[in-house]
């Protein structure tokens, strides 16, 4: 690997943030700025045993997670917070959803309305909803996928397995492990799907909102990291993939992770940037035991406690060379992209 070292020109553009915590108890989280290759401290009780798990219109959606002796408790306290303001708003506890994947909806006053948890493995789709305000989740399930419910009850049931998340406009779009295509109306409550032709459950899959399209990459494992990066656009309402023309693809930066991956504008530059090494963008897991533990991953809590080495790896997709990003690899907790300019205010 060769250390990244990016021409002046590229300062230009904000990228997203890599935000880091080094302990979830912390009151304290790194920022990486791509931009300036520099690391900022923030602090704020708001991180304290809480985790961010989205980021829309400078709200940041906060999950925080309590312990009984050596248990965690079933209800999570979820709630929202403006990172420049401090404004909070607390949402309805929520019983622990095994690796859910959240989105909100922000309206026309930049406030959001709506929540919805998108639980990654269940029976048929299933989202839990929430408005401020509310006083308990709503569940909707979509009982079009049921049918295999109802066929020999000593036959193996088959779960859906959601892979990714998007928000894209009211619309929550979601994939599952064999290529189906899900998209949860936040504000109508309404579920659409259709089966995705060609699909390789070999691969990893991020989607990303790109304007006003969904973009999906589809990428190879090799070992620990992400090689052969293609890109699908979504026809929202045929509910079909076609292959990203080549000259869209000029002058962008990808930045993936599982849940909150980005697309920023970046003039000459055809690159991805992850989370190395990776597994949903994750990092390298230092426990002894983390093939295991990756095994069970389903059946725990969302909670990222195991600490991992985490890097970031830079892919050119113009000269297929592959830079980690980061002078030296760091021992994190948690880490995901976040909009640059988010903080200001109550955190510094």
């Amino acid at each position: 690997m060769e250390p990244d070292a990016l021409p002046a020109s590229s300062q230009q553009v904000k990228l997203p943030f890599a935000l880091f915590a080094l302990e979830s108890n912390s009151q304290k989280r790194l920022l990486f700025d791509l931009s300036t290759k520099k690391i900022h401290g923030v602090v704020s009780a708001t991180f304290a045993d809480a985790t961010c798990v989205f980021e829309n219109g400078g709200w940041l959606l906060m999950i925080q997670h309590k312990q009984q002796g050596f248990q965690e408790q079933h209800l999570q306290t979820i709630f929202l917070v403006h990172a420049s303001t401090g404004r909070r708003v607390d949402l309805p506890a929520c019983p622990s959803v095994v690796d859910g994947l959240f989105v909100f909806y922000i309206g026309s006053h930049e406030v959001p309305l709506v929540v919805a948890c998108i639980e990654t493995i269940s029976k048929v789709p299933t989202v839990h909803v929430a408005c401020p305000g509310d006083v308990y989740w709503s569940v909707y399930k979509n009982m079009d996928d049921s049918s295999h419910l109802l066929q020999d009850p000593h036959r193996r049931i088959k779960f859906t397995l959601i892979v990714d998340a998007v928000l894209l406009g009211k619309q929550a779009v979601c994939v599952d492990y064999n290529g189906k295509i899900l998209i949860f109306d936040v504000t109508e409550m309404r579920w659409r799907t259709a089966l995705s032709p060609g699909w390789s459950e070999k691969n990893a899959h991020f989607l990303v909102a790109s304007g006003e399209k969904v973009v999906l990459v589809s990428c190879h494992r090799c070992r620990a990291r992400f090689c052969d990066f293609r890109f699908f656009k979504l026809d929202a309402e045929a509910l079909e993939w076609s292959p990203v023309d080549d000259t869209e693809l000029c002058d962008s930066s990808w930045f993936l992770y599982r849940g909150r991956s980005f697309r920023v504008r970046e003039e000459g530059k055809r690159r991805v940037y992850t989370f190395y090494p990776s597994q949903w963008g994750g990092s390298t897991p230092i426990d002894a035991e983390s093939s295991r533990k990756r095994k069970v991953a389903h059946n725990k809590s969302m909670h990222p406690r195991e600490k991992s080495i985490t890097n970031i790896y830079m892919h050119d997709l113009e000269d297929g060379v592959v830079r980690t990003v980061l002078p030296t690899s760091i021992v994190t907790e948690a880490r995901h992209w976040l909009q640059s300019g988010v903080f200001g205010g109550p955190f510094h």
